[in-house]
This record gives C-alpha cells, structure tokens and sequence, in this order.
C-alpha cells in the first residue's frame, strides 16, 4: 500500500470516527497544555528568581499531569481500539495486511497529534500567560507582568518530546492487538460481554472489609501526626473496596431484584435487566469516574480551604505585626534584665516611644519529651515522643486579655490532640492539676502536642532542670526559654523603622508578620495552584470516562432498541427505561464520590491543623462550595454527554 492510499483510508476513518476522536483530541490537548504552562512556569526566570518555593510544585505538577496523561491516553486508545475491532476485521478480510492496517492508524494518529501539539503549544502560550498572572496574584505579588513571561524553548521541547511518547504509545497499543488477532477474534471481540455477568462473593467481601477498614480510620483517626500516618492507607483501602464493590455487589444486588415477583413487571424487567448488563461492562469506569470524582472534591476544597486561611495563620505565628526573640541561655539570674534589654531596644529603635503601640511580652519553651500516661518525662530513645509548648501565665493574660490566676501547682492546659484531658499531670516528680482551657496555646503546631501554662518564669526553667531534651545521640540538655516581644507600629514608616531594627540588633532575632505572609502565601499559593491544575486534569479524565461510557452505551443500546421494537415495546416505554438506566449509571458515581468525602473530611480536618484550621467549618465552608459546584459540572457533563448518547441511540 502506498502512501496516497494510506493516506484516502485515514482521511476516511478520521472524517467517520470524529465523535471518537474529538474528546480525544481535545482531552489530550488539555493534559499536555497543561503540561506545557507548568514546564513555562518552571523554566521562567521571573518565577524561579521570585518564587523559588513553587518550583517543587511546578516538578510535582509536571510529574502528576505526564503520569495521568500517560493513563488517560492508554483508557482512551483502549476504548477506540474496542469500538473499531469490526473496522480493523472487516480491512482483514478485504485482504489489508496487518503492515498496511499499522500505516492507516499511524497516519490517523499523526493528524490527531498534530492538532494536540498544535492546541498544546499555542493554548499553552495563551493560557500560561493568564496562569503567570494568576500565580502571581495567588501570591501577592503585584510586580510581575505579561512581558515577564517570554516564549520557553525549554517548555517547548519538553512538550514536543512527551507528545512524540504518546504518540508511540498511542500507536503501539492500537496495533499490538491487530498483530495478536486474527480477523474472525477482533470480530468475536465486538460481541465479548454478552454473557450473563457472575455473582463474586468473594470479591464482595473484600471490598466491604476494604472500604469499611478504610472508613473506620478515616473517622476514628485523632491528632495530626496519626492521619499523616493512616491518611494514604485509608485512601487505597477505600480506592480498592470502591472498585472490587462496583463490579461484585452491584452484580449481586441487581441479582437479588431479579428474584423479586415485582420484576416481571415490564418496567422493573427492563430496567434492572438493563442495568445489570451496563453494569457488568461499565463497572470499572463508573468506578474510575468515583475516584476521580472524590479526588477533584479532595483537592479543590483542601487547597482552598490552606490557602482561605492564612490570615489566621499568620495571626496565630505572629499575634502583632512585629516580633522580637532572644535565643541566648536564660536562667533565673537574667531572664529579667534580658526582658527589659529587649523592651529598651525595640522603643530605643522606635522615633517616639509612644508609636509602640499593643505590646505583648512572653516567655516560651519548646520540649520533645516522653509521655506516659499523665506523666512526662526526658525523651529515651524509642519511646513514644510528645511535644510540650509552655509559655508564663503573664504572657497567656496579656495575649488572650484576662486576668486568670494559678496556684504553684497549678497549670492551664490544651492539645490539639482529640482527648480528655487529665485532672493532673507529672512533670518528672511533680504533680499539677489541670485546669482545661479552650484558647489555642499551640499556635500552628503541626504534630501532636500539648500546650500548658504555667505560673511563672521560675516555674518555666524547674521544668527546663527536670526534663532534660535529647541533642544528638547521647547529650541530654536542658529546653531553651525564649523570650518574646510582640507590638504593633503607628505613627511611622513600617519599612524605615525595620530596616533600623534589623540595622542596630546585634542579640535578639527580628521577624514581621508581612514576612511571613509572603512566605505564606508562597507557599500555599503554591499548593492552591497545584491543586487546581490536578483538579482540572481529574475532571478532563472524568468528562473523557463519562463520555467515552455514554458512547460506548449508545452503540450497544442502538441494537437493542430495534430488538425491543420487534418484539413489540413501545417507545415510549424503551426511552422510559432506558432514560432511567442512564440517570441511575451517571449520578451513582456522584453520589458515592460524596460519601466518599463526607468520610474524607473527617481526617483531611485532623490534617489541616497543621495549617491552623482548629475548627471543622473553617474547612468545611469550602467543602460545601466545592461539591455544590463540581455537583452543577457534574450536572452539565451529564446533561452534554446524554445528548451524544441518544444522538447514537435514535
């Protein structure tokens, strides 16, 4: 076959599979977009002189989209190569050698690559434009322009280079099958799955136990430094129990509707007649769109939830806009000169006195030690760690404005730990009775901890004498307190009066909360953007699945319309049935996805205190939003892709 023949073949083919190949063209052109505007990001100057923290989400990103691009390519060859078997039989027959069949695709590949590289360079150009500007924004940078943001080479070729692998991939898998078949088993292939599907038992009761495991930690999971441990476990239980129960229990249970009387009525016939054989050839695609459901939820509202709270964060790192530390050894001798140093330097630095304004002093010590029970002692080696943040009852009055009391042997306690606090504690040999308290005394620890109060200065340093802090392998040294300075400026320049306190310091370490916004919404513009592009590239796989089953639907319904017609149903009831089949098949994934998170939140919350979000609605706003808008998308999908199926199907 020469090429001008190859060539009439694949226009041919192109022109009669379009409603095929388009979502595969524009599903593919989306990934490598995407791919595209990350490998830009990565190679801008601007970015990776400006912000160098979101480089490692820039090669997360670029890691995740190639690796899905690869998986989302794969399932859709998978699919065309299923519904062209009697095409590639029928060139068979007609006396086409498998060389020539291998040509024809490779040309139809060709063109369909082309326009995703066409649409990945010139979308990703365009559209990376709009990202820089967005990322920047994310950031709260407002420096940075379109003119920051050339034409990358780089980002070229790295794109060209992972368009030329999937190509070969594409191209490799479509005629591996030709080159193992004969004509008559690709035409066997076309009619696979008519059968009956088995009742799995088996398989029933591992997902069961799986998703239940899965769940069980996901619910019962307390403290930070557990979910970081349980959180992946618990999304593979539930990931395995998903699919092993989408193609066994839906099996059995529609098994079971069969049993009933009420079946052999026409409409309950059909339907579950109906379902149980969609079921049996769309069980790992519905299960697939569950999980990416869940997995755009997830993210989406994580990230969103990280990043709507870094307000709070940064007011809980920093209670006013300046903050002075003193890190040199403090005992009992001199903590009270150090105090007062400090105070003198930060009003010495200030124009006027006066211009310092809401001023809190503390005193702070941080201990890694060993907990038992109600008892805490030095930290030995293999033992279960425990973190201890202490602070002075002056410095807890003045922060959170009251006026408590406490006795020696009295001490104010929380965690954020999910348990009962016990009536006393032992610090090494010495017992205090607790006093709960509900503020938050951690800040934004993020590991299991507990936060005390206790009555003063002297109180602090006893405790720094009796639980000794492991340093290196067999030193044990006693805890640093740490004295603390916060106020406020009015009446001056912000800018002038820090570059002067930075300039005159010499003993205590300087730190703004402007500071460390920008590193916080750095570093979580970082993961909000990251968030966002997996989400738009698990909604692509979920709009690709979705359409290609509805496809898939419609072609083997288009058969058994004009079955049910000749034994003398009405069209009216076929769509009746059929139409109630779809909704059932479309909206099941939706409806278990939003189990699936409603369950996910509970440890994503134990998470997210690492980030400050002490309470559930502070996460739980943006979880609401984010289903209720992926619920109207999901609608929208379901509502495009039902159109292509009855289009097939009449």
């Amino acid at each position: 076959m020469n090429f001008a023949i190859a060539k009439k073949f694949a226009k041919k083919n192109l022109k009669a599979n379009r409603s095929l190949l388009i979502p595969f063209v524009i599903s593919s052109g989306i990934m490598l977009m995407l791919f595209n505007i990350m490998a830009s990001l990565l190679d801008n100057q601007y970015v990776r002189t400006r912000h160098e923290m979101l480089l490692t989400f820039m090669i997360l990103g670029l890691a995740v989209i190639a690796i899905l691009a690869v998986i989302f390519v794969l399932y859709s060859t998978n699919f065309l190569i299923k519904r062209r078997n009697k095409e590639f039989a029928l060139y068979g027959i007609l006396g086409l050698e498998k060389k020539h069949i291998r040509k024809i695709i490779s040309l139809e590949y060709l063109v369909l690559f082309a326009l995703i590289g066409l649409m990945a360079v010139i979308g990703g150009y365009v559209f990376g434009q709009l990202t820089f500007l967005g990322v920047n924004k994310l950031m709260k940078d407002v420096s940075g322009g379109l003119m920051d943001f050339p034409f990358s080479l780089k980002a070229f070729v790295m794109t060209m280079v992972a368009l030329v692998v999937l190509y070969i991939i594409t191209v490799a898998r479509s005629t591996v099958g030709i080159y193992l078949s004969t004509p008559a088993t690709l035409l066997r292939k076309g009619h696979s799955g008519e059968g009956e599907p088995k009742s799995r038992y088996l398989l029933m009761i591992i997902g069961f136990a799986s998703l239940a495991a899965g769940y069980i930690m996901a619910l019962t999971i307390k403290g930070v430094l557990s979910a970081l441990s349980y959180f992946f476990i618990a999304v593979g239980l539930v990931m395995l129990g998903t699919y092993l129960l989408s193609i066994s229990f839906s099996i059995i249970v529609l098994k079971a509707l069969k049993k009933r009387k009420s079946y052999y009525q026409p409409v309950h016939f059909l339907n579950v007649s109906g379902l149980l054989y969609r079921m049996k050839s769309n069980a790992v695609a519905l299960a697939s769109i569950t999980i990416l459901s869940t997995a755009v939820i997830v993210t989406v509202s994580t990230t969103a939830a990280i990043y709507g709270n870094i307000q709070t964060m940064a007011t809980n790192a920093y209670p006013r806009a300046y903050q002075a530390r003193y890190y040199g050894k403090v005992n009992k001798e001199n903590y009270k000169t150090v105090e007062k140093n400090m105070a003198q330097y930060v009003y010495d630095t200030a124009k006027d006195p006066q211009h310092i304004k809401n001023v809190y002093k503390a005193f702070n010590m941080s201990i890694y030690c060993q907990e038992n029970g109600n008892k805490f002692t030095s930290y030995k080696e293999g033992a279960k760690p425990c973190y201890l943040e202490v602070t002075e009852l002056n410095g807890y009055n003045q922060l959170f404005h009251k006026k408590v009391t406490l006795q020696d042997n009295e001490v104010l306690m929380n965690t954020n730990v999910k348990k009962q606090l016990p009536q006393t504690i032992v610090l090494k040999d010495k017992t205090y009775k607790v006093k709960p308290v509900s503020d938050n005394l951690l800040g934004q620890y993020g590991v299991d901890a507990y936060g005390i109060v206790v009555k003063d200065v002297d109180t602090m340093l006893t405790i720094s004498d009796d639980i000794k802090i492991r340093q290196g392998a067999d030193k044990m040294v006693n805890a640093r307190v740490v004295p603390e300075m916060d106020w406020n400026l009015e009446g001056e320049s912000n800018e002038a009066f820090y570059t002067k306190l930075k300039k005159n310091n010499h003993n205590f370490s300087v730190y703004t909360r402007q500071e460390y916004l920008k590193s916080v919404y750095e570093l979580n513009g970082g993961f909000l953007f990251l968030g966002i592009i997996i989400g738009i590239v698990f909604l692509t796989g979920t709009i690709l699945i979705t359409y290609y089953k509805q496809m898939s639907e419609g072609y083997e319904d288009r058969d058994k319309y004009q079955v049910m017609k000749k034994v003398g149903l009405s069209d009216r009831l076929i769509k009746k049935t059929s139409a109630s089949q779809v909704v059932w098949m479309f909206f099941a994934p939706l409806i278990v996805a939003s189990i699936h998170c409603l369950v996910a939140s509970k440890i994503i919350f134990e998470l997210l205190q690492m980030f400050a979000i002490t309470r559930y609605m502070q996460y739980g706003i943006y979880f609401i939003a984010v289903l209720l808008v992926f619920m109207a998308v999901y609608f929208i999908i379901f509502k495009l892709t039902s159109r292509a199926y009855y289009r097939i199907v009449q």
